[in-house]
């Protein structure tokens, strides 16, 4: 057996399809199990409950030999660094009390920095807390995200344009897809002897002009990134629903990324995933998928 956290998003539903295939038993911890009744067709056990229950996580990890954990953003929390640690100390507490073999954590690049990494914060002290949560950890760093795009595809879509706070257009930085992440995160849940670190990125970097040209390809037209000026980002933010404090720490992310602060450490194991940027975007395309 083993749990998962998450399975209703990108990460977690490309590492329990990958698991299923593999012929793997699986639970899942779900807020709603109505949202995941697709995944009881396929014969996932759910348990419901909150990431910030601990007894509904020690439910979810009773008798799982291993579990993927991660913890899901939460948008309009007053203090959202605290959040991730409140999720972490739970997980603790719930891995150690069902004696949890082995633990996969979603973290990301920039995570061993203890400053300037905006949301980033929250998975460095996450890391931290989930260091001793079971006699194996392995923390999966993967670099900035190609569905980070999609928020925007709908508007490439109609106006040609690409909204993107990254600072320089041309300069190419590491972006992996959720499929990616998902089928490593499955290959850690089933090795027993998994790195303690992985930082992955795609295939290939990417620039902003980069995803602008793929996005223009998927759609059949034209589109050109344009940036929002800084003084802007937070008003953007919230205007898309983020809170406050996770609107500041979005922009102080960004921040990070484009001064070169946030990178990944070069410590630990380093893997490619397989999937294009190309690909990920034509498949928005093909499927209609709204942003």
């Amino acid at each position: 057996m083993l749990a998962l956290i998450g399975i209703t998003g990108q990460t977690g539903s490309a590492a329990a399809a990958t698991l299923l295939r593999q012929g793997h038993r699986l639970r899942a911890l779900v807020r709603d199990p109505a949202r995941a009744a697709a995944w009881a067709t396929q014969g996932v056990e759910l348990e419901a409950g909150d990431v910030t229950d601990p007894g509904a996580l020690r439910q979810t990890f009773d008798g799982a030999e291993a579990a993927y954990v991660m913890i899901p953003p939460a948008p309009t929390h007053p203090d959202p660094v605290a959040y991730y640690a409140e999720v972490a100390t739970a997980v603790r507490e719930a891995a150690r009390a069902a004696g949890l073999g082995r633990l996969v954590l979603l973290s990301s690049e920039g995570a061993h920095l203890a400053s300037g990494t905006g949301p980033i914060l929250g998975l460095h002290r996450a890391e931290a807390i989930l260091a001793d949560a079971a006699p194996h950890v392995t923390r999966l760093r993967p670099s900035y995200f190609q569905e980070n795009w999609r928020s925007v595809f709908d508007l490439a879509a109609t106006q040609g344009i690409l909204p993107t706070m990254l600072a320089e257009l041309e300069a190419r930085r590491p972006m992996v897809a959720t499929a990616d992440i998902g089928r490593v995160a499955a290959e850690l849940l089933t090795d027993p002897d998994a790195p303690s670190l992985v930082e992955l990125s795609g295939p290939d970097e990417y620039s902003a002009r980069d995803a602008a040209a793929a996005v223009g390809k998927a759609l059949g037209r034209e589109v050109v990134p344009v940036q929002p000026p800084r003084a802007a980002w937070e008003g953007i933010l919230r205007e898309a629903g983020l809170g406050d404090a996770y609107a500041r720490l979005i922009a102080e992310m960004y921040d990070g990324i484009n001064s070169g602060h946030i990178r990944f450490s070069g410590q630990g194991e380093r893997r490619r995933g397989r999937v294009t940027l190309d690909e990920t975007v034509a498949a928005w395309a093909r499927l209609k998928v709204p942003a």
